[in-house]
């Protein structure tokens, strides 16, 4: 079905008479302007909440990511705990779609995975990556786990935040809910570097190399259009 997320009877459309919904579509890029990434990461999320209220499906998996926490400096980064702090706009609609789905799961009985998925590239492109590489097949047993997950008492899905993370040696994560639901990481990321890996010392500044959110702490937020 080809629809629009910020039309919502397309959005009906698409979740009428499904048992779950995995919500993957967004804008991204270091130049996104936050006029450009309303409809998708915005009102398209709404939409898709209100859509799946309508239609009473009660089971979500929200593709989040680490760029919800990209302004933290890896030196002395908290891990699991660490506060929100989107890194440009694209983040900022990630962090904002993850408080409304947590409003719409607490209102409305939505069991919710969000998975905060780290770098998905196919291989690690460097030392900062590394420690928050996925590969495709561990982040498809977090997805697995979102749809499919069922326990009787406190050990089912409510509202819970996981890491969509592979293993490391010096992980950025330690993903404590994830494995308490399950998951056991297959892919460990030091076994998948890329022919061209940078360690740290040769990384250069434009990457971001101290901050968890990489290049986009790093390039300054875009300008609104009328004001260019």
């Amino acid at each position: 079905m080809v629809g629009d997320l910020a039309v919502y009877q397309d959005v009906a459309a698409a979740v009428a008479g499904v048992s779950a919904v995995l919500h993957l579509a967004c804008v991204h890029g270091f130049e996104l302007r936050f006029e450009n990434s309303i409809d998708a990461n915005f009102r398209g999320t709404v939409n898709v909440l209100d859509a799946m209220r309508a239609a009473e499906v009660k089971r979500l998996v929200y593709a989040s990511s680490h760029h919800v926490l990209g302004l933290h400096p890896l030196e002395g980064f908290p891990g699991d705990t660490a506060e929100l702090a989107p890194d440009a706009f694209y983040g900022l609609g990630k962090a904002f779609g993850e408080i409304a789905c947590g409003m719409y799961a607490r209102r409305y009985g939505l069991k919710t995975l969000m998975i905060r998925i780290g770098n998905a590239d196919p291989q690690v492109s460097d030392a900062r990556a590394l420690r928050l590489w996925t590969s495709a097949r561990d982040l498809g047993q977090l997805v697995n786990i979102g749809l499919s997950h069922h326990d009787i008492g406190s050990n089912d899905i409510g509202y819970d935040v996981v890491y969509g993370v592979s293993r490391c040696a010096e992980p950025l994560f330690a993903n404590r809910r994830a494995h308490e639901l399950g998951y056991r990481p297959q892919d460990i990321a030091e076994e998948n570097l890329a022919s061209d890996y940078l360690p740290y010392e040769q990384m250069p500044q434009r990457l971001g190399r101290d901050f968890v959110g990489g290049g986009y702490t790093v390039v300054d937020l875009p300008q609104p259009e009328e004001r260019e």
